[in-house]
């Protein structure tokens, strides 16, 4: 099984709001380069996005930090 990039993740749970990456990154005011590196796989989830998606989707950053590590280690 192939790792899957913590931002397949995160378009997934954008998705599941009902929106879209655009709409979400503009009522999130994460950089949209930002946005949009970490969606395409090009970029890793830090600690201060993973802060700012949990306070987004109600988690704990931590969640976000795993997704991370785990896909991290994969390689």
């Amino acid at each position: 099984m192939l790792p899957i990039h913590p931002g397949v993740l995160l378009e997934r749970a954008i998705i599941a709001r009902g929106t879209d990456p655009d709409h979400f990154q503009r009522e999130s005011h994460i950089p949209r380069k930002l946005l949009r590196l970490v969606l395409s796989g090009e970029r890793p989830i830090s600690a201060g996005l993973a802060m700012r998606l949990g306070r987004i989707f109600g988690t704990s950053p931590w969640v976000w930090i795993a997704f991370q590590e785990r896909f991290d280690k994969s390689f």
